[in-house]
C-alpha cells in the first residue's frame, strides 16, 4: 500500500457518450447523452470516494473544453491536460436491454496522441506523488508497454476497455500489476470457450502471470480475483434492476481500487466494489449526479477538482 496523501494518476480520455436502445429512427425511446470515457468514469468514481485522482488527457479543442473542466472539477477530479491538442471524442453505442450491442468510438486521436514522448516529463513529475498509475486498453499499445516499465515501484493497473483490444492486455509482453476485464474479454484473450469455474480461473491465472493479479467481472455471477496464492470469488448480494449497465466495469474497477488503497484484503475489496457498483447502477436513472451514490458514509464532498494548465 502507499501513503494516504498519494493519489491515483490516470491516463486516458474524457468522451461524450451517445447511447440509445435499438437502431436510430422514429418512435423509439430518447437517446442518452452523458459524460463518458473509461478513465473519466474511473476518475469520477474515485473522486466520489475522496481519492483526489489526477487525470491526464489530451488538451481538448473547441467550445466543450470549458465544459470538460467544469465536469471534472464538479466530480473532484484534478485535470492535467498533456501538451497535445485533440477534439473531444464521442462514444456511440446501440444498446439491447441496457447493454452494448454495437459501438463506434469517434476520436481515437485523443488517445493515440498520448505517446511516451508527450507524457514523459509530466508523468515523471507525477510519479513521485502517485499511489497507482491506471490506463486502459483503448490507449496506444506502445504507450501501455512503456507505462508498464516506467512506473517502477508504483503499481500499474490496466483496465480492458473493448473486447476488440484484448491483444493489449499484455502490451509488448509486459504485464501490469493488475488487469481487470469481463468474462467475454478473458475468453477472447485466451482464445477458447471458458465454461465452468475452473476454466475461468485457469485463464485468469495465465493472464496474471507469476506475480500479477487479474479481476474478472462475471455479470450477475459477481467477480473473481486471482493472484499469487490467491483466489477470491464474490457473488452479488443484491440483484440489479432493469438498468443501463454501460460503464459498470469502470465503476467496479474504481471501487475495488479505492478499497485496496485503504489497505483492505482482496475479499473485502471485491465485496465492497460489488455492493457500491450495484448501488450506483440502481441509482443511475435520471440522476443529475450519477456518482453521488458512491460517496456512502463519506457524505457530500466539497468540489475540489481543478485544472492544471
Amino acid at each position: 500500500m502507499f501513503e494516504s496523501h498519494r493519489r491515483p494518476v490516470l491516463i486516458g480520455t474524457v468522451a461524450l457518450d451517445f447511447l440509445h436502445e435499438g437502431p436510430l429512427g422514429k418512435g423509439l425511446p430518447p437517446a442518452t447523452l452523458r459524460w463518458g470515457g473509461v478513465l473519466n468514469n474511473v476518475a469520477c468514481a474515485l473522486g466520489a470516494r475522496g481519492r483526489d485522482p489526477l487525470l491526464i488527457t489530451a488538451d481538448y479543442t473547441g467550445e466543450l473544453r470549458g465544459a470538460v473542466a467544469a465536469h471534472l472539477a464538479d466530480n473532484n477530479v484534478t485535470w492535467a491536460p498533456a501538451a497535445v491538442r485533440s477534439p473531444l471524442p464521442v462514444f456511440h453505442a446501440e444498446l439491447v436491454d441496457g447493454s452494448v450491442a454495437d459501438m463506434h468510438f469517434l476520436g481515437q486521436e485523443a488517445l493515440d496522441s498520448l505517446t511516451p514522448e508527450v507524457l514523459g516529463e509530466q508523468l515523471a513529475a507525477e510519479l513521485t506523488k502517485a499511489s497507482v498509475v491506471v490506463a486502459a486498453t483503448d490507449g496506444e499499445i506502445d504507450t501501455l508497454a512503456w507505462l508498464a516499465e516506467v512506473t517502477g515501484d508504483v503499481p500499474f493497473w490496466l483496465l480492458s476497455a473493448d473486447p476488440r483490444e484484448v491483444g493489449k492486455l499484455v502490451p509488448r509482453g509486459r504485464r501490469a500489476d493488475l488487469v481487470a476485464l469481463n468474462l467475454r474479454e478473458l475468453s477472447l484473450w485466451a482464445q477458447r470457450d471458458l465454461s465452468g469455474r475452473s476454466a475461468i480461473e485457469e485463464a485468469a491465472r495465465e493472464l496474471a502471470g507469476p506475480s500479477g493479479h487479474v479481476v474478472v467481472t462475471l455479470g450477475a455471477d459477481g467477480a473473481l480475483v486471482v493472484g499469487p496464492d490467491l483466489l477470491v470469488r464474490h457473488e452479488l448480494d443484491e440483484a440489479l434492476g432493469d438498468v443501463l449497465t454501460v460503464g459498470a466495469g469502470d465503476v467496479h474497477f474504481a471501487c475495488l481500487l479505492d478499497k485496496w488503497l485503504s489497505g483492505a484484503d482482496w475479499e473485502s475489496a471485491a465485496a465492497e466494489a460489488a455492493a457500491r457498483t450495484t448501488a450506483y447502477l440502481n441509482a443511475l436513472q435520471d440522476n443529475e449526479h450519477p456518482y453521488a451514490s458512491l460517496r456512502g458514509e463519506r457524505g457530500p464532498l466539497p468540489a475540489r477538482g481543478r485544472l492544471i494548465s
